[in-house]
Parts: C-alpha cells; sequence; structure tokens
C-alpha cells in the first residue's frame, strides 16, 4: 500500500509493469496482500509471511490516513465545507483497517476460509476507498468562492496548466465529464414543460459545451490562450445557468408554505437561521417585510368599517383578517429574539403561518362575495346575469335578487353558555373515545365559526355612538370570555394535531373557566 491515497486518485499499470496479473482493485499493493491471503488459505504461504505483510499495511493505511486527514484540516474552512465527503473518507479508511484485522485474525485461528472472507472484504473496502477519494477530489475541485462548481474546478485546472502541473490524459478525462454533465443538462432542458425554462436552460447549457469544445482545442498545441478563449464562453453559460436555477428556487419558494409570496420570503430566511445560516437574512427580510404588513393593516382598516355593513358574510371575515394581521403582528418580535435564541424562530414561523392563511381564507371569501354580488344566476336557465338586470338576457326571466338576513338575526343562534357546554361535552366524549378525532374537529371548525360570529357582534356593539359605561364595561367583559374561549380552542386544535392528552386537559380546563366567566356576566346582564 505504498503510496496508497496516490495511487488511489490516480491509480496507474504497476501490475502490467511488473509482469502480475491484474487485481480485483485499481491498488497493486491491495492486489498483493488478497493474493497472500489466498495462497496462505491454500497453504503454499507460511503465517510469517502474511504477518509481515500486514504489518506493513496497516503502517502504511495508517500514515496514509493521517496525510488525508492533516491534508483537509490544515487548509481552512474545508472540514465544514466538504464535511459529508471527508467523513466519507475517514469512515472508508476505518473499514479498510478493519478488513486487515479480519485478515489478522487467521493468525490466531488458521481457518481458510477466514482468509477466503477476509481477501472478499479487503477488495471490496480498497473500491469503496478509491471511490470515496475519487467522490472527494471532484468536489474538492469543484468548491470555491465562484457560483457554479464547474466554474472552480475550471479555476482549478487554468492554474495547474499555468505551472505545468495538469497531464493531457487527466485534463481530457476532466474535459470529458464536463461534456457528460452538460448534454444530459440540455436533454433535461428540453423536457421541461415550462418553455421560458426550458430554452433558457439549453440556450446555457449548449453556451457551456461551446466553450468546452474551444478548451478541448488546448491539447493540439497546448496554447494556454485557446484554453482561456474556451472559458469564457464556458463561465458565460454556466453564470447563465445559475441564474436560471435562481430563478426557479425564487419562484418555488415564494409559492410555500402559505399563499403569500412576502411572508414565504421570511419563513424561509428564518429557516436558513435555524438551519445556521447567517442571521442577517432574517434580519434584512424582516426589515423589507414589517413596512409592508403596516401598510397593508392599514388599508384594511379603511375597508373594514364598509365591511362590517355590509353582507353578513363579508362582515364575518373582519375578525378573521384581523386575528390574522394579529399574529403576523406577534410572530415578529419572536423572529426577532429568535437571531440569539434559536429556539423561538419555530414559534415564531408557525404564527406566520397561521396568520397569513387566515388572511387567505377571509381573502378569498371576500373575493367570492364580490364576484357573487355582481352576478345574479338566472332560477331557469342558470346563466349569470349582471346585477343591475331585471330580466334574463338569455330566456327573458325574472331575476330574483337574494336577500340577505338581518345581521340581528343571528343573535337567536347566539345561545352563550349552552354553545360553550356542547363544546365542553365534546371534550369529555373525546377523552373517554366514544367520538373520533374526526368528528371532534369538526365540532371544533363549528366552534371557530360560533368565535368569529360573536367577534362580529361585538365589533358592531363598539361602533354604537351611543354606549354607556355599563355598556362598554359589559363589552370589555365579552372580549375577556372571547379571549379565554380563543385560548381553549388553541388547546384543543393542539390535540387534534398531535393527539397529546395534555392539551385536551388544558383546553377543557380553559373552556370551563370561560363558562363560569360568560354565566357570571348573563347574571349580572339580568340582574340590571
Amino acid at each position: 500500500m505504498k503510496e496508497s491515497v496516490q495511487e488511489t486518485l490516480n491509480p496507474g499499470p504497476y501490475a502490467e509493469e511488473a509482469g502480475l496479473e491484474p487485481g480485483p482493485t485499481p491498488s497493486e499493493s491491495t492486489n498483493r496482500l488478497i493474493a497472500l491471503c489466498l495462497e496462505a488459505a491454500a497453504g503454499r504461504r507460511d503465517a510469517q509471511s502474511l504477518r509481515q505483510a500486514l504489518t506493513t499495511c496497516r503502517f502504511e493505511l495508517t500514515c496514509a490516513k493521517d496525510a488525508f486527514y492533516h491534508q483537509v484540516k490544515d487548509e481552512p474552512g474545508l472540514l465544514d465545507t466538504l464535511h459529508e465527503a471527508i467523513k466519507a473518507v475517514m469512515d472508508s479508511f476505518d473499514a479498510y483497517g478493519e478488513a486487515l484485522e479480519g485478515a489478522h485474525s487467521w493468525l490466531t485461528r488458521q481457518d481458510p476460509g477466514v482468509l477466503q472472507t477476509a481477501a472478499e472484504s479487503l477488495a471490496e473496502a480498497y473500491i469503496a476507498l478509491h471511490q470515496s477519494l475519487l467522490a472527494y477530489e471532484w468536489a474538492y475541485l469543484s468548491n470555491g468562492d465562484e457560483p457554479h462548481p464547474a466554474l472552480n474546478l475550471m479555476l482549478k485546472v487554468q492554474s495547474a496548466l499555468r505551472q505545468g502541473l495538469m497531464e493531457d490524459e487527466r485534463f481530457d478525462e476532466i474535459l470529458d465529464r464536463l461534456w457528460e454533465h452538460f448534454t444530459l443538462g440540455v436533454e433535461t432542458f428540453e423536457a421541461d414543460a415550462d418553455p421560458i425554462r426550458a430554452h433558457r436552460g439549453v440556450q446555457a447549457s449548449r453556451q457551456a459545451l461551446a466553450g468546452i469544445q474551444d478548451m478541448d482545442m488546448y491539447l493540439e498545441d497546448h496554447d494556454l490562450a485557446l484554453f482561456e478563449k474556451g472559458l469564457v464562453r464556458f463561465r458565460e453559460g454556466c453564470l447563465l445557468l445559475v441564474e436560471q436555477i435562481q430563478d426557479s428556487i425564487g419562484e418555488a419558494l415564494i409559492e410555500v408554505p402559505t399563499p403569500s409570496p412576502q411572508v414565504n420570503w421570511v419563513i424561509h430566511a428564518a429557516r436558513a437561521v435555524v438551519d445556521g445560516l447567517d442571521p442577517n437574512l432574517l434580519v434584512r427580510a424582516q426589515a423589507w417585510f414589517e413596512p409592508q404588513l403596516a401598510e397593508s393593516y392599514f388599508r384594511f382598516e379603511q375597508c373594514a368599517e364598509a365591511a362590517l355593513e355590509g353582507p353578513i358574510r363579508m362582515a364575518e371575515q373582519v375578525p378573521v383578517a384581523r386575528d390574522g394581521f394579529d399574529r403576523l403582528n406577534r410572530s415578529l418580535p419572536l423572529l426577532r429574539l429568535g437571531i440569539d435564541r434559536r429556539d423561538l424562530l419555530p414559534r415564531g414561523i408557525d404564527k406566520m403561518e397561521k396568520g397569513a392563511n387566515l388572511l387567505f381564507e377571509a381573502w378569498r371569501i371576500l373575493t367570492e362575495i364580490e364576484e357573487g354580488d355582481s352576478q345574479t344566476p338566472c332560477p331557469r336557465c342558470g346563466v349569470a346575469n349582471l346585477a343591475t338586470d331585471r330580466v334574463c338576457a338569455e330566456c327573458g326571466a325574472m331575476l330574483v335578487r337574494p336577500v340577505e338576513p338581518a345581521p340581528r338575526a343571528l343573535a337567536a343562534e347566539a345561545e352563550g353558555p349552552a354553545n360553550l357546554q356542547r363544546i365542553l361535552s365534546a371534550c369529555q366524549k373525546a377523552e373517554s373515545g366514544q367520538i373520533g378525532i374526526d368528528e371532534f374537529a369538526s365540532i371544533l371548525a363549528w366552534a371557530e365559526q360560533l368565535l368569529n360570529t360573536a367577534n362580529l357582534g361585538l365589533a358592531r356593539i363598539s361602533q354604537g355612538e351611543e354606549t354607556t359605561v355599563e355598556v362598554r364595561q359589559a363589552i370589555l367583559e365579552l372580549r375577556q370570555g372571547i379571549t379565554e374561549f380563543r385560548q381553549a380552542l388553541d388547546e384543543l386544535q393542539q390535540f387534534v394535531l398531535d393527539g397529546r392528552p395534555l392539551h385536551l386537559s388544558a383546553g377543557t380546563r380553559l373552556l370551563v373557566a370561560a363558562c363560569d366567566h360568560l354565566a357570571e356576566i348573563r347574571q349580572l346582564s339580568d340582574a340590571t
């Protein structure tokens, strides 16, 4: 195993030059050791000769492993940047050492089967070591400050050519691998369903291939100017590909996890910080997002009063949207503090997701209402007509305009504590297993709607011009009860998500407190 690392990275025809039969691995010394194990198993070699060979191999393996480790350790940042590739090589060195120990065990228990197994293990371990070193080499050559790995590779090749350290065969091998890579890129982009992405991707890949062809002309006259001319074209193609990839990633990121691209950018920045990336990503994202959130809320409040006076279904979305804005606002301090306390970031991300989803749902319903208000379906033929039309343009039938129920009609449905008792009963049944998670979730969905209706009623009462001190105090008490109701629902929703009984117990306790509080309010109102 003399020069084992160099042999692995650039294996030569040592066995053929020595007149030996080619072995199962690219390493001459490993092949000799495998042959020696098989001869010893057949009784044609004694234990002493195998012991000497194994001792030499152990020493050379240790030297090669230490040399590799110090090589990567001495280059700043390499252990962090190429951690996986380096770990794979170190693990392969250890596996080869274990294979040597398997052969060494024959010295104390001379069973031919032990050496036959050891010979197979040595071949497998060395091939794995060879492949891991090749993978590391390509990862190392591709590592650098350029945005595309192939550019880092070719800059290292350029440096080696200028110093006369690059062999023609090695140069040709690198270009062949790059040619295969970018040819596959052309095929991949040609199959892309997005015509714009397909066109730009194919164009960039072909530009890189043209650069590879120009660089290949270096081998004819070894003219470095020809190589550098091709490198310029190759660089242009790689940078176009990087731009295409960045655009595609950006488009994918803004689509998830919420319907809001602005919120998604902040969420992805926060997740990047959780994963250990630069906290400035999140600082910049928040600085960009917060003014937009403030402007959106200002515009919302300008329209909220008109929405509350509009159709009941439209008015119901005002507290939903306010809840969404509230969650977004409460997420911002968590994200800001999370730069130093990473454990807060997941909570901030969760609030952002829920807030954005609430806002989107409110916006979706409002859009449906506006579209419905602008059209009136014909009761006879079903054709949509303008809301101002009196007769159907298709069949001439008289159009019927739907009558919106008065907001006060909801008062009969809101039975206060009776509804809370229904939810409490559902909690008890869920705890005893009398109802399943799906049924319990549907009851909670009904409770959410009940809460939204209660918020709507309070909002309308608060807008009254003439309110007494008693009324204002009652509104404050009701808001407190609704807040307790909200906290209880949040805990119960968490139980639906993870099934942990502690959330069900906590939600039930909060629900009992809400029931007691609302009962007290009713008693006070009856007394007055």
